[in-house]
């Protein structure tokens, strides 16, 4: 049997990928030099290696530093490109991307339109390509709550929501700002019919879900932590109906666990709640959502049927239009029964025997 073919054949989602933090290692080496970054910031090479070995007390801060060294048009519409390179080969047939849009137009080389023709640019070239589909979701940084205005303004204008843009996040560590000051983003996005995420419990836990849910009213939290040690956030997550989703080696990467088998996945998915999983920064991570579900098997117990149905409503709960959604439920339903077959039955066949 080999549960990681079998999972890898399954057709997925991602819902919480960041594009800063998924960049291609070698691409984003390559643009830097082309831009002649070397020579324009100190310690270059110190921030070539935090990018193969992270520092996780600085992820957003190496996030924001090395993604401004992709400035123009044709880089962005490469890095995506890559991305959609990378995806494909875990069959996951569509992403939703978190973007800060403010680390890639604090220049003078692209403004907003630019910014969001080039993500479609190698958005398009992936899909006709390798057949992944990329969605964008325009997030505010915690700690620069000064662009939430024009990062709402941004997602909810025309060129946007033409170019794939489907909702507004707010992204970074939760004691940088009181949520309150990302308040009017959020209703802004909501009042223009656009979906909304906010990163939550990461750094404080429950004491910083409670507020988010409250005062954001988003349609999903990301890399949540502390429901499993309180009842009564857990219960107000489960009663809002939203989805979490949550990385397990991050995770264990930045402390919360020692080993990922220690991550309460299986208490929350027994508990109600609608948890997924993702890979969040798989650069800086170094991991993928194939390695994301396969541990989830292996390490945190879940069996392969609660697998399929975490994938399955990934899918679900993903913010695609419903005809898209209906489409790739039937492939999913269809290419699990194969994978089965394929890559689970012999094994059972033997044991039989």
């Amino acid at each position: 049997m080999s549960v990681r073919e079998f999972i890898n054949a399954i057709p997925k989602v991602e819902l919480n990928i960041q594009l800063t933090g998924a960049l291609n290692r070698d691409t984003l080496l390559m643009v830097a030099n082309q831009n002649g970054i070397p020579s324009e910031i100190k310690h270059f090479e110190t921030w070539v290696e935090l990018l193969e070995t992270p520092d996780y007390e600085r992820l957003d801060e190496i996030a924001e530093v090395t993604g401004k060294w992709v400035k123009y048009h044709e880089d962005i519409a490469r890095v995506v490109y890559d991305l959609g390179v990378f995806l494909s080969k875990q069959n996951i047939r569509y992403a939703e991307v978190s973007i800060a849009p403010s680390y890639f137009l604090d220049n003078d080389y692209m403004g907003i339109e630019t910014f969001i023709e080039a993500l479609n640019d190698g958005r398009d070239k992936a899909l006709r390509g390798w057949n992944v589909d990329m969605s964008w979701v325009f997030c505010v940084p915690r700690d620069n709550p000064r662009v939430g205005d024009d990062v709402a303004r941004w997602a909810t204008g025309a060129t946007a929501r033409r170019g794939n843009v489907i909702g507004l996040g707010l992204i970074g560590q939760e004691d940088a700002q009181p949520v309150g000051q990302f308040k009017r983003a959020f209703n802004t996005a909501r009042k223009k019919d656009l979906f909304t995420v906010a990163h939550a419990g990461s750094t404080i836990g429950a004491e910083g879900i409670v507020p988010a849910v409250e005062e954001l009213e988003p349609h999903r939290l990301t890399d949540t932590w502390g429901l499993h040690e309180d009842k009564a956030t857990r219960d107000l997550v489960v009663d809002s109906e939203l989805l979490v989703v949550v990385s397990l080696s991050r995770a264990e990467k930045l402390g919360f666990v020692d080993t990922v088998a220690d991550y309460p996945l299986q208490t929350l998915f027994d508990d109600n709640v609608n948890i997924v999983l993702s890979s969040g920064m798989p650069s800086l991570y170094q991991t993928t959502l194939t390695d994301e579900y396969v541990i989830a098997h292996e390490q945190c117990g879940l069996e392969i049927g609660e697998i399929v149905e975490l994938i399955r409503r990934s899918i679900q709960s993903s913010f695609m239009d419903d005809d898209a959604k209906a489409d790739l439920l039937k492939t999913f339903d269809s290419d699990v029964e194969m994978a089965r077959q394929q890559y689970l039955q012999p094994t059972e066949e033997s044991a039989e025997d």
